[in-house]
C-alpha cells in the first residue's frame, strides 16, 4: 500500500476532483455517475469505448464550477471497489493489464505514473499513513489531509522548531496531532490539488505563527493555547 491507497482509504486529489467547487456530497454523486457509466459502457478491449467515455464526461463536466479554471479534473477518477468506498483511476494498469492504458487520459501514462505528491515523497510517509488510517476517514477527508503537503510541512516544521523530532511527533504527541488533523477537517477550507505551491514568503514569521494562520486558530481556541504552550516551553527550556 502507499499514501495514495492505504488499508483504510484512498486519495484522488492529484486527479483534480477537489478543484470542483462542490460539497462532499455532490462530489460523491459525480464519482458515482462516472463509475456507473464506466462499468456499463466501457470495454477496454474496445478502445473506442474508452475514448467515448472521456469525451462524454469532459463535455458533461465542462460546466461544473471550478476553484481554479486552469486545473484539469480527470473523469477517469471513480470508485474502484464494489463497496464504493475507495477512489482511484478506472484505467490504471492494475485494472486494465495494459501499462500504457492511462494514455487515454489528458496527462497520459508517463505523467500519471511518474507523479508523486510531496507528502508521498516524505521520508516518514509510513508514519503519516498509519496516523491517517488510525483516525478513520472517508475518501474526501482522507484526500484533504493526505494531499495537503503545505499543511503537513507547517506542522512538522513547528514541532522541529520546538526541538521535537519527527519520530516524537508520532509517539509523544500523537493525540495532539490527531486533534490538529480533526480541527483542520472541520474548520479549514479544502485545498484544490496535491501540487499546490506554498506562496508563503515571510521568512521572519515563526513556525508557530505560520501553523496558527494555516489552521485559522484564534487566541480563544483551546488548540491555539496548546500549541503556544509547547512553543513557550521550548523557549523557556532553551534559556
Amino acid at each position: 500500500m502507499s499514501l495514495c491507497q492505504t488499508n483504510q482509504s484512498s486519495c484522488g486529489a492529484c486527479c483534480g476532483l477537489f478543484n470542483l467547487d462542490y460539497p462532499h456530497q455532490k462530489l460523491r454523486i459525480i464519482l458515482n455517475d462516472r463509475t456507473e457509466f464506466f462499468l456499463k459502457n466501457v470495454d477496454y478491449k474496445k478502445k473506442e469505448t474508452v475514448i467515448s467515455f472521456r469525451e462524454e464526461f469532459e463535455k458533461k463536466e465542462s460546466v461544473f464550477p471550478k476553484k481554479d479554471t486552469t486545473i484539469y479534473n480527470c473523469p477517469f477518477l471513480g470508485y474502484i471497489d464494489s463497496e464504493k468506498k475507495r477512489i482511484g483511476c478506472m484505467i490504471h494498469p492494475i485494472k486494465t493489464g495494459d501499462p500504457k492504458s492511462q494514455n487515454f487520459s489528458f496527462y497520459g501514462a508517463s505523467i500519471c505514473q511518474s507523479y508523486d505528491c510531496k507528502n508521498k515523497e516524505r521520508e516518514n510517509v509510513d508514519d503519516w499513513e498509519k496516523l491517517f488510517d488510525l483516525i478513520g476517514l472517508n475518501e474526501y477527508q482522507y484526500s484533504m489531509l493526505a494531499a495537503d503537503h503545505i499543511f503537513v510541512s507547517r506542522l512538522e516544521e513547528f514541532f522541529l522548531e520546538c526541538g521535537i523530532s519527527k519520530k516524537a511527533i508520532f509517539q509523544e504527541y500523537e493525540v495532539l496531532v490527531q486533534k490538529i488533523l480533526k480541527w483542520k477537517l472541520e474548520n479549514c477550507s479544502p485545498h484544490k490539488t496535491s501540487f499546490e505551491i506554498d506562496m508563503e514568503t515571510n521568512v521572519n514569521t515563526s513556525k508557530l505563527q505560520k501553523l496558527i494562520e494555516y489552521l485559522n486558530l484564534k487566541p480563544s481556541d483551546g488548540l491555539y493555547m496548546e500549541l503556544t504552550e509547547i512553543a513557550l516551553k521550548f523557549t523557556t527550556d532553551r534559556h
